[in-house]
């Protein structure tokens, strides 16, 4: 009986510290974050010789109005807002350009860079800011992997082109801003 007694004992001993620890037992949470800071990217494809603007060949002052135009395409970060400028090698604002004769004496012929086909589009130039679209080209960018292609356009007159023939060319900046 003495044995029974101590097994009880042992027992209910038992017993009682699982239920003491059990009842010390607690839980703390605390929390953390998982976060990634997103930056803005804006590229634009403009190379020379692959986007070039190029008129061809003009018989010299026999064109009306000669016209040309090169795609740009820009790809900026999802719902990025930019502006497209553009800027002749002059630096005129208003996208008046001139094409210098290579070899052929100081001629210039005048150009005019344009938003859209035709002697009477708007002008393209680089007055464009992110709050006003001034003479550039505003968008809004859909992702890096998803560009949006803007055709530049430019127009010279045939008085332009009654000059010495030759090749005449001229480099335009464009400028992206996001």
């Amino acid at each position: 009986m003495q044995f029974k007694e101590n097994l009880l004992a042992a027992t209910l001993f038992a017993i009682a510290s699982l239920t003491a620890v059990s009842a010390n037992a607690a839980d703390v949470s605390k929390q953390f974050d998982v976060k990634i800071e997103i930056t803005s990217v804006c590229t634009v494809n403009a190379t020379i010789g692959t986007n070039d603007v190029n008129f061809g060949q003009v018989v010299a002052g026999t064109a009306a109005t000669a016209q040309a135009a090169t795609p740009l395409t820009v790809s900026c970060s999802k719902d990025t807002p930019y502006i497209v400028n553009l800027t002749p090698s002059n630096a005129n604002v208003n996208g008046l350009g001139e094409m210098k004769g290579l070899g052929v004496g100081t001629t210039l012929i005048p150009y005019q860079l344009r938003k859209a086909e035709g002697e009477s589009a708007e002008e393209w130039g680089s007055q464009g800011t992110l709050t006003t679209e001034g003479n550039g080209i505003a968008g809004t960018g859909l992702g890096v992997n998803s560009p949006i292609t803007h055709t530049v356009y430019a127009t010279a007159t045939a008085a332009a082109t009654d000059v010495a023939p030759g090749i005449y060319k001229d480099t335009v900046t464009v400028k992206v801003t996001y």
